[in-house]
């Protein structure tokens, strides 16, 4: 926390410098605390058993047992735009999460140059567009849940450094922005690979991830009562291993692509939100991942009392397997309550089915009931 503390007061130092732009700080967070409810058959050791868990956070992989803790989702973040003319502008954010210990990181950083009214560019350091959710996973207020569905929401690589070009335009009566975006991401030290790894008995002494030549496009479209986004991006993957003695093992490259369309409807008091994805591999068995989810919210006032499911599931295409191997799904029932119109408070319980095959080690996450209770905010 000490680290994040100086960190702020750097950033504030750097843009308190003599003025040549306006200024803006704004920021979000969340204070989420919860805990599973019981044990489970250890999935990797057969006839043993362990605390239920819940992975709430894949990538850094912030996870729930059967004791409570505000670590696993736990988050605070300063974000700061400079304006230094009418066209250009620099973005900046600084996240600390608890899982991390606090420790600050610049996680976004970029360029921001309005040609005109229509077209706009950014680059720098920003999330992969890749789900309906992606750009603002983190920002607790923007959703009625307590988290997107982890199950979904999984990938070991959630960012990258590159350029958007965006278009906005209308059709008919509607709005419509397309944005085409490329870039690269590699990432040392990937937390949830490592994890992974000594779950199943390596030993690495770290696992970097490499997706490169990332390139993709978005089309957002909406109206009075609807808002619809589609994706479709490639790129190159790669991986190597870094072993305790120094030694490094490549992982065999291949190219994925990656395709889906999210969004959410309103009729009256009710929401309906939605996200489909598939992942598809060019590799040796033709992987692929489908995922989905979808969530009903009813807005009554300031009370939304929701249920949310979603379900991913990975087959093997030139092996015609379709099951057996890793499956799940979570439901989830809560209530988020606005006390303030910049902060909630939510509550949420979640069971996760494994539904992946033991005998072949693919139902390693387990089965698992969880309650949560968050504060989520903005500035």
């Amino acid at each position: 926390m000490r680290l994040f503390i100086v960190s702020l007061m750097s950033l504030l130092m750097l843009f308190s410098l003599p003025a040549i732009s306006d200024i803006k700080f704004t920021g979000y967070g969340s204070i989420i605390g919860g805990r599973t409810l019981g044990q489970v058959d250890d999935p990797l050791q057969p006839g043993q058993k362990r605390d239920e868990i819940l992975t709430a956070d894949f990538y850094d992989v912030g996870q729930y047992n059967n004791d409570f803790t505000f670590n696993a989702e736990s988050i605070f973040a300063l974000q700061t735009v400079v304006k230094l003319s009418d066209q250009l502008k620099i973005t900046g954010q600084l996240v600390a999460k608890a899982v991390d210990k606090f420790q600050p990181e610049f996680d976004w950083y970029y360029l921001t140059y309005t040609a005109n009214d229509s077209l706009t560019f950014m680059a720098g350091r920003r999330n992969i567009p890749m789900y309906y959710y992606s750009e603002y996973s983190e920002v607790g207020f923007a959703y009625p849940w307590m988290r997107p569905p982890s199950n979904l929401y999984w990938w070991q690589v959630t960012q990258f450094n590159g350029l958007h070009a965006m278009y906005d335009f209308e059709l008919g009566k509607y709005d419509n922005t397309l944005t085409f975006f490329y870039g690269n991401e590699y990432s040392n030290d990937n937390v949830e690979l490592l994890y992974y790894n000594k779950l199943y008995g390596g030993s690495a002494q770290a696992i970097n991830e490499f997706w490169t030549k990332i390139a993709g496009l978005n089309w957002n479209i909406s109206g009075d009562n609807f808002d619809l986004r589609f994706v479709y991006f490639q790129n190159n993957r790669g991986r190597e291993t870094i072993e305790q003695d120094g030694s490094i093992t490549d992982g065999t490259p291949f190219t994925q692509s990656f395709m889906g369309v999210g969004g959410k409807v309103d009729i009256q008091n009710l929401t309906v939100l939605f996200d489909w994805n598939v992942a598809q591999y060019k590799d040796a068995v033709e992987t692929k991942f489908p995922t989905y989810l979808v969530s009903l919210v009813y807005n009554i006032g300031d009370y939304q009392p929701y249920i949310v499911y979603s379900k991913a599931n990975q087959e093997q295409g030139k092996l015609q397997i379709t099951k057996d191997l890793e499956e799940h799904y979570i439901m989830g029932y809560g209530l988020r309550y606005n006390v303030l119109p910049n902060a909630s408070l939510k509550l949420q319980y979640d069971h996760f089915e494994d539904e992946g095959n033991a005998a072949t080690g693919w139902a390693y996450h387990g089965n698992s009931d969880t309650v949560t209770v968050g504060l989520d905010f903005i500035l």
